[in-house]
């Protein structure tokens, strides 16, 4: 009865070390490194499209279930951002530069953090000047990288 309690406890032991161990696990860092200079392009390509009105290239990247939060807390899907961007009161960007890149791979799964700086204004002419720390999703679908999401924080001066 004694070595059946040891098994027991034994088999208890490994599963919850297994558990923690698989816990802790963390998704690849893919930073100062080929595949993380290929999703700094991404990022950047990204960027372009949007202030350089390559709207096709946005239909594209952005995954159907796309969804950007805006600074102020403003969610968006892909057809109310791609709206923005292609009509009349579209925003006006002089500079949209990512650096900072930082990619971290999960599989289909990457996460993106950058800082970018945004000089222009939108549609009202309302000032989008300003540092932004950005958290950006992307998708592996079909073996492509698609857009998946994106969170933006501005940074205090």
């Amino acid at each position: 009865m004694r070595n059946v309690g040891i098994l027991i406890w034994t088999l208890l032991s490994l599963v919850l070390v297994s558990g923690v161990a698989l816990g802790q696990s963390k998704g690849s860092s893919r930073n100062g490194n080929k595949a993380g200079d290929d999703f700094a392009k991404i990022d950047r390509d990204w960027l372009a499209a949007e202030k350089n009105g390559d709207f096709g290239y946005c239909e594209k990247f952005f995954a159907d279930s796309y969804v950007l939060v805006m600074p102020d807390g403003q969610a968006l899907t892909k057809r109310q951002w791609l709206d923005i961007l292609e009509g009349p009161d579209h925003p006006t960007l002089e500079v949209l530069q990512p650096d900072q890149v930082r990619a971290h791979v999960f599989g289909d799964v990457a996460i993106l953090t950058d800082h970018t700086t945004i000089k222009g204004h939108d549609g009202k002419g309302n000032s989008l000047d300003g540092e932004y720390r950005v958290f950006r999703v992307l998708l592996k679908q079909n073996g492509e990288w698609k857009a998946g999401g994106v969170s933006m924080n501005k940074l205090e001066k």
